[in-house]
């Protein structure tokens, strides 16, 4: 591997960006609070995206995605149905 290796899969949104961690910093340094990244030791991955204008927003929108059609309430109250049902040890 180079300095900087790039694998893009049309299928996906993310690109796979593999980088020496001198390059890191200094990009870090440069784009500053506009965008976050965060570096995973254990695969060697940095992730980049864009800091949204609102992080409640954000979960709201990825929580709507995540959900789907499922019923939320009639989840909880299957969860809650379930604990009921545990017998104590």
């Amino acid at each position: 591997m180079g300095k900087i290796d790039i694998n893009y899969d049309s299928e996906s949104q993310y690109v796979l960006l593999r980088m020496q961690r001198e390059i890191f910093e200094e990009i870090k340094k440069l784009l500053g609070d506009d965008v976050i990244l965060t570096y995973d030791e254990e695969k060697k991955e940095t992730i980049i995206f864009k800091k949204p204008e609102s992080f409640t927003e954000a979960l709201i929108e990825i929580g709507s995605k995540i959900w789907g059609d499922i019923n939320a309430e009639e989840y909880i109250n299957q969860e809650r149905n379930s604990w009921e049902n545990f017998s104590n040890f």
